[in-house]
């Protein structure tokens, strides 16, 4: 009979691996079995998403890359919102009256902008830098030494701004099943694989059928200790 395969333990990539060595091993020795025909075809069908899904982390990462650039842009943000908001408090007038024209347009497009969707905390964004991009509040932003904070704020929108829609595209045009999901289809075939072997197997009428699950016991066995050993 063949060995339980601990599932578990595999990644995409090691359960691939091992249903590419057990699909060689019965291609070459079963090449025109009806039982196990339509179960290979089945799986080559899987092996074929897995192989496209292994290392197909790009969205992923891309999502990563930007909820990073969210934060970086949020930190920039609050960090010249608050800085504005400590100087409503000061006592030098000429400050404290630049911070409060300049307080009027962070009320205008939200104080807590950086908590919206990330749709409308774009648009909420570009419209603070257009209001903090006039000639009237530059000069109120020069008064606070907060010019070049500004300039941080519109760079971290417009590199998140790029980041989301690198990934719009990627999402366009990527059709790629995810790890998990081919994992999970690739597992299904290969159980259905296993519990067919067992049943020629139990019946013993396939010549060769015994040397062949021997053989992928020794595949389940070395595939298992290396899916151990990269826990580790």
């Amino acid at each position: 009979m063949v060995l339980k395969i601990l599932f578990s333990l595999f990644s995409l990539a090691q359960l691939t691996a091992l249903a590419q060595r057990i699909r060689n091993l019965l291609i070459e020795r079963f090449p025109d079995h009806l039982m196990l025909g339509p179960v290979l075809a089945q799986l080559d069908e899987h092996l074929a998403v897995a192989i496209k899904a292994i290392g197909s982390t790009t969205k992923q990462a891309l999502t990563k890359t930007v909820r990073a650039a969210d934060s970086k842009r949020d930190n920039s943000f609050r960090s010249l919102r608050n800085h504005v908001e400590a100087g409503l408090l000061r006592e030098n007038e000429a400050y404290r009256l630049a911070c409060e024209a300049l307080w009027v347009e962070f009320e205008k497009n939200g104080t807590t902008l950086n908590n919206l969707p990330y749709d409308e905390q774009t648009a909420s964004a570009n419209s603070l830098l257009v209001d903090l991009s006039t000639p009237t509040n530059l000069e109120h932003l020069a008064t606070i030494h907060a010019v070049e904070w500004k300039d941080e704020l519109d760079r971290d929108n417009q590199a998140f701004v790029a980041t989301e829609n690198q990934r719009s595209v990627v999402r366009s045009v990527d059709d790629t099943l995810s790890d998990r999901n081919a994992l999970m289809q690739l597992r299904t075939s290969v159980e259905l694989l296993v519990n067919v072997l067992n049943s020629l197997y139990a019946l013993n009428n396939l010549e060769g059928i015994r040397g062949a699950v021997a053989e992928i016991n020794q595949y389940i066995r070395e595939a298992t200790t290396a899916a151990r050993s990269g826990r580790a």
